[in-house]
Order: C-alpha cells, then sequence, then structure tokens
C-alpha cells in the first residue's frame, strides 16, 4: 500500500471524491451517502487496493451512528486516516432561494464536525461552494473549531477554480485541507492563462454525433435530452447566446431581462466549459447547448466535463444521473488536492 492511508467518503454520492482518492493511492475503505442510484455508480467504478469494491452506505449521516462507522476501520498496518466530504451545498449557495436558516441540510457540516471528533482522523478534507465562510459564518466558525480542538494545528482553506487541475470546466470551489502532524497548503495551479487550460471541444470531440433526444447504441448514457420544434428552431440559429436570435423567437420571460445569457447559450469549444450544475442537460438552464451539434450536451458528455473516466457507468433517469454528475467533486481536481494533504505541498 503505497502511502498506507485509508479513508471514509462522507456524502460521496456517484464517487467524484473517491475516484480522485483512489488514484491519489488512497485506500477508500467506504462512501455514505443517502442516494439510492448513487450505490450503482459508486460501488461498480471505484475498487480499493484490496481488489474489492468500495463499500456504499446508504444512509442519511444523522441517523448513522459513530460505532457503526468505527467498524469499518481497518487494522493498524495502515498509518494515517482520512475523513473526506462534500456536504450538500444548496443551503449555503447564494442561488438557493430557500430560506437558509432553516434549511436542515446545513445541519450535514455539523455531522461532518462532530464525527471528525468520534472518529479521530489523521487528516480531513471538505469542499463545499465558495461562499460558505461568509453564508455561514457561525457553521464554519465551529468546524474550523473542531479541528483545532482535536489536535488539527495545520488548517488551510480556500477558493480554486477545477480548471487549474485540469478539469475542462470553470468550477470555483471552497476547499479546506487539515492534518495534525505536517503542513498543507493548497496547491498551486497547474495550468494557467499562460499554459493555456484545458477546453470543452478536445474533451467531447471524438464522441459520436448525436441528434436532440437520441442515445448512442453502444453508451447508454452517451444520450441527450429531446428539443420541442420551437426549442430546435432556436438552437440551429444560436452560435453563442439567446441574444442572435429574432424577435419572433425570443421567449417572454427573456424580452425584458437585463441580465446575463447564459440561459440557450452555446458552449464555446475553445474554452472550459461552464459550471455544470444538476440540470446541465437541459439548455434552458445555462449555456449547455453542444458547441457543434444543435442539442444540449449528453450525460456521457457531462460526465467528461467533470473529468470521470470514460467508462465511468451510472444509474438511474436522466435527471437522477446529472444530478449525480453535476454534484460530484471532479476526480481530477481531487486526487491534485488529496496528493496534496497527503505529502504536504511544497509550494507555500
Amino acid at each position: 500500500m503505497k502511502n498506507k492511508i485509508f479513508a471514509l467518503d462522507l456524502f460521496c454520492g456517484a464517487g467524484g471524491l473517491t475516484r480522485g482518492m483512489l488514484d491519489a493511492g488512497i485506500d477508500v475503505v467506504a462512501g455514505i451517502d443517502i442516494d439510492t442510484d448513487a450505490k450503482f455508480a459508486y460501488e461498480t467504478n471505484n475498487i480499493r487496493q484490496n481488489g474489492k469494491s468500495c463499500q456504499y452506505i446508504q444512509q442519511d449521516i444523522t441517523t448513522i451512528s459513530p460505532a457503526t462507522l468505527k467498524k469499518l476501520l481497518p487494522s493498524r498496518r495502515y498509518k494515517k486516516f482520512l475523513l473526506a466530504g462534500c456536504a450538500p451545498c444548496q443551503p449555503f449557495s447564494r442561488k438557493n432561494n430557500k430560506d437558509t436558516k432553516t434549511d436542515s441540510r446545513k445541519t450535514l457540516l455539523e455531522e461532518f464536525a462532530k464525527l471528525v471528533s468520534s472518529l479521530t482522523p489523521d487528516l480531513v478534507f471538505m469542499e463545499n461552494v465558495p461562499g460558505l465562510p461568509k453564508l455561514a459564518p457561525l457553521i464554519f466558525t465551529t468546524f474550523c473549531n473542531t479541528l483545532k480542538k482535536e489536535g488539527f494545528k495545520y488548517i488551510q482553506y480556500g477558493v480554486i477554480d477545477a480548471k487549474w487541475y485540469g478539469v475542462p470546466q470553470n468550477r470555483k470551489r471552497f476547499v479546506l485541507l487539515a492534518a495534525k502532524t505536517h503542513s498543507v497548503s493548497i496547491p498551486s495551479p497547474i495550468f494557467t492563462e499562460k499554459t493555456g487550460f484545458c477546453t470543452v471541444y478536445p474533451t467531447i470531440a471524438k464522441l459520436p454525433v448525436l441528434k436532440a433526444g437520441e442515445q448512442n447504441a453502444k453508451d447508454e448514457l452517451h444520450r441527450s435530452a429531446g428539443l420541442s420544434p420551437l426549442n430546435l428552431r432556436r438552437v440551429k440559429i444560436i452560435k453563442k447566446n439567446r441574444s442572435e436570435l429574432p424577435e419572433e423567437l425570443v421567449l417572454a420571460c427573456h424580452k425584458h431581462t437585463t441580465g446575463h445569457h447564459d440561459a440557450y447559450g452555446r458552449m464555446d469549444p475553445d474554452k472550459p466549459a461552464p459550471t455544470l450544475t444538476t440540470r446541465f442537460f437541459s439548455i434552458t438552464t445555462g449555456r449547455y447547448i453542444h458547441p457543434t451539434q444543435n442539442r444540449a450536451i449528453s450525460l456521457r458528455e457531462g460526465a467528461l466535463l467533470q473529468t470521470f473516466p470514460k467508462n465511468y457507468q451510472f444509474h438511474g433517469s436522466m435527471q437522477s444521473i446529472a444530478k449525480q454528475i453535476g454534484n460530484a467533486v471532479p476526480p481530477k481536481m481531487a486526487k491534485e488536492l488529496i496528493s496534496a494533504l497527503v505529502t504536504g505541498n511544497k509550494n507555500v
């Protein structure tokens, strides 16, 4: 075992963070999540160092006992234990329109802190929305104070962009790295404006051509949502965004708005993709029109833009799979951040 480090992945979903940890040489014992459909993707695609699938525990994190999780912890042949996770970010998002003061999902970060205390890991990794410290200052401060109380002498956090680490997507995220015995820092960008970033077209160009509503016969994940005849007319006209539409094709809700034009926008093939949400399969929710074809990007294209391996399998409806993909931590980004946490980043 290369690093002799094992991990638990909280709020693991389909396994983006787990995939990144495995690629970084970490032996992921199990992932915990409430999503029924994600179990298939998590266990099918993620294999431990002993050749067995990473275990998926389908349970609400607020109801699972620390004693149950402690039974999963392996023997002392491992030198360190990493507790990692991305608590659902919607309660902390600026785009969330709900009253976040009463959103029960906010307690999930508090549950993460409780598990830090009860499971006593040596390393902690946390990922969330960029505005977390400002949007939930008390909860975030409590989380950091818990880490300090449990002996974490080295804590680094900040906002990064996934495109810095080889993800062909503009995706800003808040990350926290914590260790008890060695200094840590967020790794320096591998890709910059000077070097150029990974972009959309090379990432998805080799996939077979699809029409709106079609599914590829050899890859069931390479399927796109259907379009109404009216929306197909719009898509055929749009080269960049909906401002190119003639008056008769402009949606009533768009006629009096001065906001951004991401909805009904076409991806630029020579730039990183826009941030993929859980609705990236719909042209109505963002700049998700394929760069050269007259349709929204497919589920497989979304998975590749999130840097899932090209043969990564998923289960569920189109909406469910898109949610699994859109909510995931991009594996390539995860690998770089976890590697820095484990070894201690020298680029301080």
